[in-house]
């Protein structure tokens, strides 16, 4: 090893000492003040800054960051909530709904235009309800049609993203064409319910509306819901 690559290796030991003795020694320069006045340090669009006017600059940028990060969560906050209003006034409708035919109305309804829902399809499995007899492309389903979403009810959970096309096109019919993502919730009252009432799909022309990695709580919860809701009428 040359001297120079020693020299330049004691330089970094030091460098790096003295990083560790200012952090852990905040106050170093207020004892020394005439050391802090004497510091320059380069701008970035040239000439020179006092230490102190590029702490104020270092400050004020961190302060602009903070306010933006600060109206970022009081977005998401604004937005929670008004899901949080939609969804408890979509369970008061549902429990009030004194026949089938209205929970279906309901749902149709309000998730298109409260949740900016692009296609919904609510699907019944294997009833005869009379009040059904008009909506076959919502009930009755069996083998094969059950089959293409086995995966899916076994799974006991919502699922969100690119669904495969047969999967579309059995769910949304003519609409299919235009879904880009969906979210494919099966109607269980709970996680250890063994009959599963259907399935209630929301589609979207927004690709990135409905992703895979998204959180599925709110899904899950609307699932249980009309899960019971309809136990009420089918049973």
């Amino acid at each position: 090893m040359s001297i120079q690559q020693e020299n330049s290796m004691d330089d970094k030991d030091m460098e790096h000492t003295l990083v560790r003795y200012l952090r852990d020694h905040p106050g170093f320069f207020e004892q020394h003040l005439d050391l802090l006045a004497d510091m320059i340090l380069p701008h970035v669009h040239g000439g020179a800054v006092s230490l102190v006017e590029r702490q104020v600059s270092v400050l004020r940028e961190q302060k602009e960051q903070y306010r933006r990060q600060l109206q970022q969560l009081v977005r998401h906050a604004e937005k929670n909530e008004k899901l949080s209003k939609h969804f408890n006034d979509l369970i008061l409708a549902l429990l009030d709904a004194r026949e089938l035919a209205q929970v279906i109305d309901i749902i149709n309804q309000r998730l298109r235009q409260e949740f900016e829902a692009e296609a919904v399809s609510l699907r019944l499995f294997n009833t005869d309800h009379p009040h059904l007899r008009t909506r076959p492309d919502m009930v009755d389903w069996s083998e094969p049609a059950l089959s293409t979403f086995e995966k899916v009810i076994s799974g006991r959970r919502p699922v969100c993203g690119t669904l495969p096309s047969v999967q579309v096109q059995a769910l949304f019919n003519d609409a299919a064409e235009g879904i880009q993502s969906s979210a494919l919730i099966p109607l269980l009252v709970n996680e250890q319910s063994r009959k599963c009432y259907g399935l209630l799909a929301i589609g979207s022309h927004d690709a990135g509306r409905f992703r895979a990695d998204m959180g599925t709580l709110f899904l899950s919860h609307l699932g249980k819901v009309l899960a019971r809701v309809l136990s009420q009428h089918l049973e």
